[in-house]
């Protein structure tokens, strides 16, 4: 969407110019713009997706030629298999939970599929799978589906690395699954009220004020190790209850509430990124949901 507004307001730059310096009238003018208005208004009724995630394999989709990308978790303790999150034709979820059984995240295949389109009509596609994350109890798998012979395999594993960067925070061994953010919420709620059993924590909300539009240039891989910097360095100071709320926005946990770090820069090839924190003490489970909307707003 950002791509498809700036070309706009690049070509009526151009337009403005060519009339004013006499290249075009003012009914080419006239029409012009009201080309621009129509593709604006167009681009400004396509749905946008404010979840990082579902983002994220809405942008797939559009750049590698894929019908359909999603993010499959399989549960071992109750043998169960969950879309957690999908972008693409619905016809698509039923024949992909049909054959992600437990064996497929053991070693994701790369094959065809046949998927009806229309009555007795069978096109094929093919399917590509890449586990991102997995433990004893927990795997996750990032799968596309495509149709086309201009799908590129070396970007679908671009975006599986950028996925396993930032799935890597959940390491842990009761996480429920990646339906971002309601489960990631409860996760951090349960996580707070077991530490509230044995005294107050601190919440810490911490915003990166320029995260990522100085390095787009840099592309995808120093994306990833930014990252993986910044996961690490949260660890590092408030302990392994540090989650990720979208590329910018981080949530940490720590039990310790006599320490109270004000800021943190973190600095990726000499390039400084700096970083906003909100801190708040709580000592009650009915300070758990507020704190974190007040996190969730914080900028």
């Amino acid at each position: 969407m950002k791509n498809d507004v700036t070309a706009i307001l690049k070509d009526i730059q151009h337009t403005i110019a060519s009339f004013s310096e006499g290249q075009i009238s003012f009914d080419e003018a006239l029409r012009k713009y009201t080309l621009y208005k129509e593709r604006a208004d167009e681009i400004k009724s396509q749905p946008q997706y404010e979840n990082y995630l579902l983002n994220f394999i809405a942008t797939h989709n559009a750049e590698n030629f894929a019908l359909f990308s999603a993010i499959v978790a399989y549960h071992a303790k109750d043998n169960q298999i969950t879309i957690a999150l999908y972008h693409g034709p619905d016809g698509f979820v039923q024949p992909l939970y049909s054959i992600c059984k437990n064996t497929f995240f053991s070693s994701p295949p790369r094959f065809a599929l046949d998927y009806v389109v229309h009555h007795n009509v069978i096109q094929n596609f093919s399917l590509h799978s890449s586990l991102v994350f997995h433990s004893e109890d927990l795997s996750i798998a990032f799968v596309a589906i495509t149709s086309s012979s201009f799908f590129s395999k070396e970007t679908f594993l671009n975006y599986a690395a950028h996925l396993k960067v930032f799935t890597s925070p959940f390491d842990i061994a009761s996480i429920i699954s990646l339906d971002v953010p309601n489960n990631t919420l409860k996760y951090i709620h349960q996580v707070c009220s077991k530490i509230l059993a044995k005294g107050p924590c601190s919440l810490y909300g911490i915003y990166i004020t320029s995260p990522f539009g100085t390095l787009n240039h840099l592309g995808l891989h120093a994306l990833n190790e930014v990252s993986a910097l910044i996961k690490n360095t949260l660890i590092e100071n408030f302990g392994q209850y540090s989650f990720a709320l979208s590329m910018n926005k981080y949530l940490c946990v720590k039990t310790k509430t006599h320490a109270d770090i004000k800021s943190l820069t973190f600095n990726y090839r000499d390039i400084s990124i700096p970083s906003k924190i909100y801190h708040k003490i709580i000592e009650q489970e009915s300070e758990i949901i507020p704190t974190i909307t007040e996190i969730l707003h914080f900028h």
